[in-house]
């Protein structure tokens, strides 16, 4: 059921959206910074990217205002959101890119689509370009789970793996495009590996502690907190 209502709704979608065609010109003077999975916030100078249904639904003339009466889905997304679906090849040539960052995005991807992301990371990037990744820490919650500061049940909605419920039965049949639970976890040594096969050179950092100029405009404290956070540079 879920699949089929997704599926028409993308073929809704396709057919009203207007083309979203990212920029991206090697010979511009602007470093190209691209924050991947940025839902509803849109930050000045940074190529936002997100696939969420409800930036899909907002960029349709007329269906955005139409389904914001029902009150069933959050359409109120700035239309200058590029619309790409993560799960595909980003949508630049190949050392085009200067900055690529993912907060809170790679553990909604499956393992197979996180990795393939990473490297599609890798391909963009100019040589030196960054990568800078933030996901929960599976370890770090593990450790609360372990020391007896959360509950077995508590742990499990820690991980973020089950949908939420709602009173709503049609927004409850809806959930599975309305929600996206985590679908792969990390912890600080398993995700610097995987940068380092990817071919970067990969480093532990904190908040705020980047090789990106301006990291205090995207980076929010408390999407720090309880996270691994990881830099890779390209070689």
């Amino acid at each position: 059921m879920a699949f089929r209502i997704q599926r028409e709704f993308d073929a809704v979608i396709s057919a009203g959206r207007r083309p979203t065609v990212p920029r991206s010109d090697a010979n511009a003077q602007a470093p190209i910074k691209l924050n991947l999975g940025c839902g509803g916030r849109f930050v000045t100078d940074w190529i936002n990217v997100d696939y969420s249904l409800g930036a899909r639904i907002a960029s349709v003339p007329l269906l955005g205002p139409a389904v914001r009466r029902t009150h069933l889905f959050d359409v109120s997304w700035d239309p200058r959101i590029v619309l790409h679906d993560l799960r595909r090849p980003l949508p630049w040539p190949g050392e085009s890119v200067d900055v690529a960052y993912a907060s809170h995005t790679l553990e909604h991807l499956s393992r197979d689509d996180g990795r393939r992301l990473i490297g599609e990371c890798h391909r963009v990037l100019r040589k030196n370009g960054i990568v800078r990744i933030l996901v929960p820490d599976l370890r770090s919650l593990a450790r609360s789970y372990m020391d007896g500061l959360l509950r077995a049940d508590d742990f499990v909605e820690a991980l973020g793996v089950l949908y939420d419920r709602s009173k709503n039965p049609i927004k409850h049949r809806l959930y599975p495009l309305l929600q996206f639970p985590h679908q792969c976890m990390y912890d600080t040594a398993r995700l610097l590996d995987i940068l380092d096969a990817t071919g970067f050179e990969s480093s532990s950092r904190a908040g705020f502690d980047s090789g990106i100029d301006d990291i205090r405009v995207i980076e929010l404290e408390d999407r720090t907190r309880d996270a691994v956070i990881v830099e890779g540079h390209k070689r």
